[in-house]
Protein backbone atom coordinates (compact mmCIF):
# COMPACT_ATOMS: atom_id res chain seq x y z
CA UNK A 1 0.00 0.00 0.00
CA UNK A 2 2.81 2.43 0.81
CA UNK A 3 2.95 5.82 2.43
CA UNK A 4 0.04 7.99 1.39
CA UNK A 5 2.29 11.06 1.23
CA UNK A 6 4.84 9.43 -1.07
CA UNK A 7 3.72 10.44 -4.53
CA UNK A 8 7.05 9.97 -6.22
CA UNK A 9 7.93 13.68 -6.40
CA UNK A 10 11.58 13.02 -5.72
CA UNK A 11 11.90 10.35 -8.41
CA UNK A 12 12.76 11.33 -11.95
CA UNK A 13 12.14 14.54 -13.91
CA UNK A 14 8.99 16.54 -13.35
CA UNK A 15 6.42 17.19 -16.04
CA UNK A 16 6.78 20.66 -17.64
CA UNK A 17 3.61 22.10 -16.10
CA UNK A 18 4.75 21.15 -12.58
CA UNK A 19 8.34 22.28 -13.09
CA UNK A 20 7.18 25.80 -13.99
CA UNK A 21 5.06 26.24 -10.88
CA UNK A 22 7.99 26.93 -8.59
CA UNK A 23 9.56 29.61 -10.79
CA UNK A 24 8.61 33.26 -10.17
CA UNK A 25 7.03 35.17 -13.06
CA UNK A 26 9.39 37.10 -15.35
CA UNK A 27 8.06 40.45 -14.06
CA UNK A 28 9.34 39.67 -10.58
CA UNK A 29 12.69 38.51 -11.91
CA UNK A 30 13.07 41.90 -13.70
CA UNK A 31 12.48 43.76 -10.42
CA UNK A 32 15.43 41.98 -8.86
CA UNK A 33 13.40 40.65 -5.94
CA UNK A 34 14.12 37.39 -4.23
CA UNK A 35 12.32 34.43 -5.83
CA UNK A 36 10.42 33.82 -2.58
CA UNK A 37 8.89 37.34 -2.68
CA UNK A 38 5.91 36.27 -4.79
CA UNK A 39 4.05 33.99 -2.45
CA UNK A 40 0.37 33.11 -2.28
CA UNK A 41 -1.60 36.29 -1.65
CA UNK A 42 1.06 38.55 -3.16
CA UNK A 43 -0.43 40.92 -5.71
CA UNK A 44 2.66 40.84 -7.91
CA UNK A 45 3.60 44.48 -7.37
CA UNK A 46 6.93 45.89 -6.22
CA UNK A 47 7.44 46.54 -2.51
CA UNK A 48 5.97 49.88 -1.41
CA UNK A 49 8.20 50.55 1.59
CA UNK A 50 11.94 50.04 1.75
CA UNK A 51 12.82 47.47 4.41
CA UNK A 52 14.03 48.87 7.71
CA UNK A 53 17.36 47.32 8.65
CA UNK A 54 17.39 48.72 12.17
CA UNK A 55 15.30 46.58 14.52
CA UNK A 56 15.07 49.36 17.12
CA UNK A 57 13.67 51.87 14.59
CA UNK A 58 11.08 49.33 13.44
CA UNK A 59 10.13 48.60 17.06
CA UNK A 60 9.74 52.30 17.93
CA UNK A 61 7.67 52.91 14.77
CA UNK A 62 5.28 50.05 15.60
CA UNK A 63 4.99 51.27 19.21
CA UNK A 64 4.29 54.87 18.12
CA UNK A 65 1.67 53.69 15.61
CA UNK A 66 -0.10 51.61 18.26
CA UNK A 67 -0.01 54.51 20.70
CA UNK A 68 -1.36 57.02 18.15
CA UNK A 69 -4.27 54.82 17.07
CA UNK A 70 -5.13 53.61 20.57
CA UNK A 71 -8.80 54.09 21.43
CA UNK A 72 -9.30 57.41 23.23
CA UNK A 73 -11.68 57.81 26.16
CA UNK A 74 -15.37 57.64 25.25
CA UNK A 75 -16.00 61.37 25.69
CA UNK A 76 -13.13 62.32 23.35
CA UNK A 77 -14.21 59.72 20.81
CA UNK A 78 -17.77 61.08 20.78
CA UNK A 79 -16.45 64.67 20.50
CA UNK A 80 -14.34 63.68 17.48
CA UNK A 81 -17.25 61.78 15.94
CA UNK A 82 -19.57 64.79 16.18
CA UNK A 83 -16.90 67.10 14.75
CA UNK A 84 -16.24 64.62 11.91
CA UNK A 85 -19.95 64.47 11.05
CA UNK A 86 -20.13 68.27 11.07
CA UNK A 87 -17.11 68.47 8.76
CA UNK A 88 -18.58 65.81 6.46
CA UNK A 89 -15.75 63.26 6.79
CA UNK A 90 -15.44 59.87 8.42
CA UNK A 91 -14.09 59.40 11.93
CA UNK A 92 -10.93 57.78 10.53
CA UNK A 93 -10.26 60.68 8.13
CA UNK A 94 -10.87 63.19 10.91
CA UNK A 95 -8.55 61.38 13.32
CA UNK A 96 -5.86 60.95 10.65
CA UNK A 97 -5.91 64.70 9.92
CA UNK A 98 -5.82 65.47 13.63
CA UNK A 99 -2.82 63.18 14.16
CA UNK A 100 -1.06 64.44 11.03
CA UNK A 101 -1.47 68.20 11.36
CA UNK A 102 -2.74 68.66 14.92
CA UNK A 103 -5.77 70.69 13.86
CA UNK A 104 -9.46 69.91 14.03
CA UNK A 105 -11.30 69.89 10.70
CA UNK A 106 -14.11 72.37 10.18
CA UNK A 107 -17.13 72.21 7.86
CA UNK A 108 -15.43 74.46 5.27
CA UNK A 109 -12.28 72.31 5.13
CA UNK A 110 -13.90 69.52 3.14
CA UNK A 111 -12.71 69.32 -0.45
CA UNK A 112 -15.58 69.54 -2.93
CA UNK A 113 -16.14 66.38 -4.96
CA UNK A 114 -15.80 66.94 -8.69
Amino acid sequence: MGDRYDRGWGKGPRPPFVAGLRRPPPEIIKWGLAPTAATIGHNGGPPLDPPVNDAFVAYRWRKAHREAWKNPPYSIMMFRLKRAEAAGVTYEEYTAELLDSGRHLQAGDRKPKT
